[in-house]
């Protein structure tokens, strides 16, 4: 069993390789990562100032009084006094560790959030690509198309010049050829707008192939990964540390402080010093309709997580039932290609000894030129949505 898991992973990760480097680029170039690294340092600067302050919130007040008296025996009448005291406000019983806490969960949230951004990011790469491989399918089995049609084009010149074909007919052909020549070079103009497109978020890769065509993960594998459920539960816990430090408001605080007086006063006996510790007990305590408040939005957020475990399932669903839809499809087509193909040079030769007329040979082009048209988009999206499902199942797509 293990050896298979390994197995599983090893090819996956291969297969994937070229989209992954692509993604990575990407990451790279937009600097997600870089940004959660400098918000996560400032974060923990944030905490580290908290506790610091726990212990060191430090103020100090000084004061100069000038007193004027009468009848003194050896003075003027006048003398000063200098007051200065220093204070330390020290929170012993940790009524502010919910900060610490607060913080820490914003930083988890973030990193959530930017699990949600990367995997949305590949979400929309990967669409993006295999809309570009698709076209250029397309585009090539319309050159192919374009140029075997124009090689008949030359041999009903010929017939005409004979009085075989009219000029009538011959001007259709022709008329018909410029049409698609006409949406190829609309295709390749497309093609250049998606590769620019594709280069902003990577300007040094080439733009990959998606190469996934089965499923290496099961349904449990990708809905073990739902980050939009884990933001959820973060943001319910950050607003019950939130209540619990209203609630901890009426917690008391300790001030210790140190004091020195100056006297100029001939009566007094020197100057004084002094030392004091208060407690400081807020006694309206906390504001507990909001801490109610708080609690019944957090309980209305865990409420929530049950949806989006849903709405995660309904996602694995469309990407599956999307899969197994274009997998059939392209199965019955790639059947059926052959026949057309065969269909396809019959009623050539059949047009070209004048047996069908040209309605009849360019249907049965059409219809040939739309089953490998659609074996292509069929094509495609099986890769697409394998890719999206293995990689997210994976977990790589958030490293």
């Amino acid at each position: 069993m293990l050896k298979k898991i390994v197995t599983l992973s090893l090819f996956a990760f291969t297969l994937q390789a070229d989209m992954i480097g692509f993604y990575s680029s990407a990451l790279k170039n937009l600097e997600y990562n870089k940004n959660y690294t400098l918000y996560e340092k400032a974060n923990q600067t944030s905490q580290s100032a908290i506790t610091y302050s726990k212990y060191a919130n430090f103020s100090a007040d000084a004061a100069y009084t000038k007193t004027y008296a009468k009848l003194l025996p050896s003075s003027s009448g006048n003398f000063g006094a200098t007051d200065i005291a220093f204070h330390d406000t020290i929170d012993i019983f940790g009524k502010n560790d919910y900060k610490i806490k607060t913080l820490r969960l914003d930083t988890e949230m973030k990193k959530s959030r930017l699990k949600l951004k990367k995997e949305q990011l590949f979400t929309a790469l990967a669409d993006m690509v295999s809309l570009y491989n698709q076209t250029t399918a397309q585009l090539k089995i319309r050159q192919e198309f374009y140029n075997k049609e124009n090689r008949i084009y030359k041999k009903l010149e010929a017939l005409e010049k004979n009085g075989d074909v009219t000029e009538f007919e011959l001007l259709r052909f022709k008329n018909t050829l410029t049409t698609l020549k006409t949406s190829m070079i609309s295709m390749k103009q497309e093609l250049t707008k998606m590769k620019m497109q594709l280069n902003l978020y990577a300007p040094k890769e080439t733009i990959p192939t998606l190469t996934h065509t089965k499923l290496l993960y099961t349904k449990k594998d990708f809905l073990l990964h739902n980050p939009q459920v884990t933001i959820n539960k973060l943001d319910s816990q950050k607003l019950l540390s939130q209540a619990k430090g209203l609630s901890n408001s009426y917690i008391p605080t300790i001030d210790v402080s140190a004091a020195y007086q100056k006297l100029d006063d001939p009566t007094s006996y020197g100057d004084n010093h002094s030392f004091g510790a208060s407690l400081h007990i807020p006694l309206n305590g906390g504001d507990f309709k909001e801490v109610e408040a708080l609690k019944v939005s957090a309980l209305t957020k865990e409420t929530k997580n049950r949806e989006y475990k849903i709405q995660r399932e309904q996602e694995y669903i469309r990407h599956y039932q999307e899969y197994q839809n274009a997998k059939k499809q392209l199965e019955i087509l790639e059947r059926s290609q052959q026949d057309f193909e065969k269909s396809e040079d019959t009623i050539q030769k059949a047009y070209l000894k004048r047996y069908v007329d040209f309605n009849t040979y360019l249907q049965v082009l059409q219809q040939t030129l739309n089953v490998k048209n659609q074996i292509i988009v069929m094509k495609n999206k099986e890769q697409l949505e394998a890719t999206i499902i293995n990689t997210i199942s994976s977990g790589k797509v958030y490293e």
